[in-house]
């Protein structure tokens, strides 16, 4: 946890201080905006630090169960493919929760952020890092992802959650070679865009391999990277800033068009 945390707060100040003097997009100030941001994700850590519920002891305790054990495989191919493999499970829950339409009202609290950063990783509803902290415990002990593995990939989800929301200018021709494997800032922006046949499109957090194969990869959107719209229609009176409206939101019925049961209302 206390490496998990040095390592999460070196990159979040790292890309806050790259968008700020490199940005992608003009944004204006940010400071409430990141203040919300973080104080979601502060309640998290709270719900997490107090839950008997840590997923490195669990797999420690879990012994030699899991999938992966019962191909007696080299532990260096046995660590790879649990990282390969978790990040797909995180492709296919992050895929869930733009499907079904109550993990949707739960998901949106991170859509309805109009101005993507680095702090955005970070914006999720409580309920919804419950529900995910479940999914990632069953991943681990059905897959048979060693303490170690669940240490690693912790760490290389924070960071690559911070990477691809921050709004960093990045070359473009450097932009093309790293999305053959790792999701970009301009390619996961395309996610959170306003535009629903957008929304639905680069699922991935870490690896763009998931999107590639299943489909769901989407290169450039509609409108130019520097103007178009991010968020959700319905949502333009401070959402974005304002804890207390971010943790109700789930509750007040809108923006149920943008699940993926909405595909095909819209316009592309």
């Amino acid at each position: 946890m206390v490496i998990r945390l040095i390592i999460f707060g070196g990159l979040l100040v790292l890309f806050v201080l790259w968008e700020s003097f490199f940005p992608r997009r003009q944004q204006g100030t940010l400071l409430k905006n990141r203040i919300c941001n973080l104080s979601l994700s502060l309640i998290n850590s709270l719900i997490v630090f107090i839950l008997p519920i840590n997923i490195a002891v669990l797999a420690m305790n879990a012994g030699n169960r899991g999938f992966l054990y019962s191909l007696s495989l080299p532990f260096p191919v046995h660590l790879i493919l649990s990282l390969l493999l978790l990040d797909m499970v995180i492709y296919f829950q992050h895929l869930m929760f733009h499907s079904v339409p109550l993990l949707w009202q739960l998901h949106k609290v991170h859509h309805a952020d109009r101005t993507l950063n680095a702090t955005s990783a970070v914006r999720f509803h409580p309920v919804e890092i419950f529900i995910s902290l479940g999914i990632k415990v069953s991943a681990v002990l059905l897959i048979g992802v060693p303490a170690s593995g669940v240490i690693l990939f912790e760490i290389i989800l924070n960071g690559c959650s911070l990477f691809n929301h921050s709004c960093i200018q990045i070359p473009l021709g450097a932009d093309r070679v790293l999305r053959f494997f790792l999701v970009t800032p301009d390619m996961h922006r395309i996610h959170h865009s306003v535009r629903l046949r957008e929304t639905n499109r680069n699922f991935g957090f870490c690896l763009t391999w998931w999107d590639f194969i299943f489909g769901t990869y989407r290169q450039n959107p509609v409108q130019d990277q520097k103007s178009f719209l991010l968020g959700l229609s319905g949502y333009t009176n401070g959402e974005d800033r304002s804890i207390l409206k971010s943790l109700l939101m789930p509750f007040d019925g809108k923006a149920k068009s943008y699940s993926i049961k909405g595909m095909g209302k819209q316009g592309a």
